[in-house]
């Protein structure tokens, strides 16, 4: 009886230790996989633009190329072409081309990421806003805001449906006197240009950077921010790269 009882004994410790090992394994393990996933994340997120090639679309803001330049090096681009052009609107215009017509031409294979800067002068030179239609349509309106952009971003998205495809809104503006409470000849205000680039984004699931409302740059900080209410100054070109470096890392 006695070895019988011992016998019991020591199966039963046993198999509680099997069951206190099993249990513990099942509790730790989950962690230690958690944490080499969130090392390699963490690896992930901070070079995800390592090596890439960035293709950059916009107006004079963006031509400058001092926001580019201030991102180059501390996200790792291998390459960033600057297609902005001073005083460039998205919808058509006859004195200069459209970020449409030079956007159109492009080979968008090339590129990882491709970002849209473009607004504040189809606001100023009075461009049409135009309606959203649905995607594919063949009735966009490249002579109004809307209609340009959409044909462009279908251009991209179809040229290179893998590319990380960044749509950002125009900051906000006094200069002209084409302020954000002011309507132009064609009854639209800065904002309801900004409204088009984000339901946009939200049509063709796209991330949209939203300096608009999100920057800082507003009529009390200007002369901060600018160097004649439009244009950033080292400043503001500054506050624009910080809020791009954040977004970039984050889509």
């Amino acid at each position: 009886m006695k070895k019988k009882a011992i016998y019991l004994i020591l199966t039963s410790l046993i198999i509680c230790i099997g069951l206190y090992n099993y249990l513990t394994w099942r509790t730790i393990s989950p962690v230690f996989s958690y944490a080499q996933d969130e090392i390699n994340l963490e690896e992930m997120y901070f070079n995800k633009w390592e090596g890439k090639s960035w293709i950059t679309l916009g107006d004079s803001i963006t031509r400058a190329s001092v926001y580019q330049d201030n991102l180059k090096s501390i996200l790792g681009f291998s390459k960033i072409e600057n297609m902005g052009e001073n005083g460039q609107t998205m919808a058509y215009q006859p004195k200069n081309k459209s970020t449409y017509t030079v956007g159109k031409t492009i080979d968008y294979n090339k590129y990882d990421l491709a970002t849209i800067f473009i607004g504040t002068n189809d606001f100023r030179y009075n461009k049409k806003i135009g309606k959203i239609k649905e995607s594919g349509s063949r009735n966009f309106e490249e002579n109004t805001f809307t209609g340009s952009y959409q044909l462009l971003i279908e251009t991209i998205l179809k040229s290179n449906p893998n590319i990380d495809l960044v749509l950002v809104t125009p900051p906000q503006r006094i200069r002209d006197g084409y302020n954000i409470n002011f309507t132009n000849e064609v009854g639209g205000k800065l904002v309801d240009y900004v409204s088009v680039i984000k339901d946009l984004g939200e049509m063709y699931s796209l991330p949209v950077l939203d300096l608009y409302s999100q920057c800082g740059i507003t009529k009390e900080t200007m002369n901060t921010f600018t160097r004649d209410g439009l244009h950033p100054n080292d400043v503001g070109y500054r506050r624009i790269s910080e809020k791009m470096y954040r977004f970039l890392l984050n889509i």
